[in-house]
């Protein structure tokens, strides 16, 4: 590869962030060549066919991959209470909702196949630069509800939200409804409770 054509493969890899493994054959011209430069430090190997620029942080790479390649999951489960600022927990995998119909398969991620029927509450948010489908807050509310069912991970997320300022009580209601979660009763005794 000339050093022409190289600074040029740099260059586009250093905008991109996370390029798949297809892309950087294109670029590099085999794939021999890509791990050549893994081993050089110019490519950090994600795994699953991934690779993103040296030093970015494999939280935000795998949220680059997500956002970048897999446009039809939806963030979920602690990955959206730690995006929301509900949970500080340490994400080793992203949690990720897709159509119960469809099939996806990352080491990156937890993938769970939900009924079409709870996808709902997605919205679009912008975390680090990066532009990511996930459930509004009120719904990952709901969401650690069900990943500890009063228990002390969702009253800390739930004080969390609470300090935030803007309860949105008919979409709480609603979710609880929809999802068969008792998040309301837990707002309004925490209310209460201050």
């Amino acid at each position: 590869m000339r050093k022409t054509d190289q600074k040029k493969a740099l260059s586009k890899i250093k905008k991109e962030k996370v390029m798949a493994l297809s892309e950087l054959i294109e670029l590099f011209g085999n794939r021999m060549e890509v791990s050549r430069k893994a081993g050089e430090g110019i490519l950090q190997a994600l795994g699953n066919g991934f690779y993103a620029t040296p030093g970015l942080d494999p939280f935000l790479a795998a949220l680059v991959t997500v956002a970048k390649y897999y446009p039809q999951v939806v963030i979920s489960g602690r990955t959206a209470l730690h995006i929301h600022g509900l949970a500080q927990d340490y994400i080793e995998r992203l949690d990720v909702d897709i159509e119960r119909e469809k099939s996806l398969r990352n080491k990156m991620l937890n993938v769970h196949r939900v009924d079409l029927k709870r996808l709902i509450g997605i919205t679009k948010v912008i975390h680090h630069g990066v532009n990511l489908k996930i459930y509004d807050i009120e719904r990952t509310l709901a969401e650690a509800y069900k990943l500890d069912p009063a228990g002390p991970d969702f009253y800390k997320a739930l004080k969390k939200y609470i300090k935030k300022g803007s309860i949105k009580a008919d979409r709480i209601a609603y979710y609880d409804k929809c999802l068969k979660t008792k998040v309301m009763i837990h707002l309004q005794q925490e209310l209460a409770n201050d």
